[in-house]
């Protein structure tokens, strides 16, 4: 049977915490144990890629440069919020809501809506940073060197492990792209996340499970409209287990303005997706609105059905 089931986290916009999986982690374990069923189970290696501190310097250097000092330390106090909202506490969603209805706020004279102006810099600014720009794709090529670590470090312990992948927001455009240049462009040149003869987890050819939460893919397709290939999961032909449990699910609440269904897209996407599964995310009241968004990680409607499908494989080699 599989020994090792190797989990790779991909972050959105706006997460300077390199820890933000911790929670989703132990849902995840938890749930996993739940539907093994106290069966000899695989064992789960989880790695969370970071790849913020690739944008995050840009985008301080503006605000200091823009609002002064005291918008940045306006910013540390959101982003000890989204710490804590991001290790699942809901009750720091109502600091942040709230100073969202803030116009003018003592000692920032130059910021107005001090909240909002954090969102459009850090939510939008990453996004921008993300694009290939012309005649330079530094932060793209930055920000998948941060994969290609975070997939060394899991190539440690699990080298030929069947990988799933769970992303959220801008992570799963990252994920899209990163694999999808693995298997359009082959494994990279050596670096040293990379070794000169990268394992069949880091080439990707173990990619089993792929989980997008609250994606936006879809509209990068009207960037690239010729991009209606989606990427492909290889750890399908490795084995008839592997073949039975793979799939691609795509996680999107109703009331999150950032998520897209993927498999009305087109023909490829609705034969690379099983599914576009609705779910309702988020703390109570405000789940009900598009700050849902920042729920998937928490939720065990999402970390529930994700660890049945890697049990699946378990049971199915028993």
């Amino acid at each position: 049977m599989t020994s090792t089931i190797a989990v790779l986290f991909v972050h959105g916009v706006e997460v300077k915490d390199p820890h933000y999986a911790d929670n989703a982690i132990k849902l995840l374990r938890a749930e996993y144990a739940r539907a093994c069923r106290g069966a000899e189970a695989a064992e789960l290696e989880i790695e969370a890629a970071f790849w913020i501190p690739v944008v995050e310097p840009g985008l301080d250097k503006i605000v200091r440069a823009s609002f002064g000092h005291g918008f940045t330390g306006w910013t540390r106090r959101l982003n000890d919020l989204v710490h804590r909202i991001n290790n699942g506490s809901y009750l720091a969603m109502l600091p942040l809501v709230v100073s969202g209805l803030l116009g003018r706020f003592p000692g920032l004279p130059k910021a107005h809506w001090p909240t909002l102006r954090w969102a459009v810099t850090y939510f939008l600014g990453d996004v921008i940073a993300y694009q290939i720009a012309e005649g330079s794709a530094a932060n793209y090529d930055a920000i998948h060197a941060r994969l290609d670590e975070a997939l060394a470090i899991l190539a440690e312990r699990a080298p030929e492990a069947p990988l799933c992948v769970i992303a959220h927001s801008l992570g799963t455009v990252i994920a899209s792209d990163y694999f999808y240049d693995l298997q359009k462009a082959g494994p990279k040149k050596p670096t040293k996340s990379a070794p000169r003869f990268p394992t069949a987890l880091q080439r990707g050819e173990t990619l089993t499970w792929l989980y997008t939460l609250g994606s936006p893919i879809a509209l990068w397709m009207v960037r690239y409209p010729k991009f209606d290939a989606p990427i492909k999961l290889p750890g399908r032909t490795r084995s008839a287990a592997t073949r039975k449990a793979a799939q691609w699910v795509n996680f999107h609440d109703p009331d999150d303005i950032v998520a897209y269904p993927l498999r009305t897209l087109n023909t490829h996407y609705a034969d690379a997706v099983e599914c576009d599964q609705a779910v309702s995310v988020g703390p109570p009241l405000l789940g009900n609105t598009p700050i849902s968004h920042v729920g998937y990680l928490n939720s065990r409607k999402v970390m529930r059905p994700i660890a049945q499908r890697l049990a699946m494989l378990t049971r199915s080699t028993e």
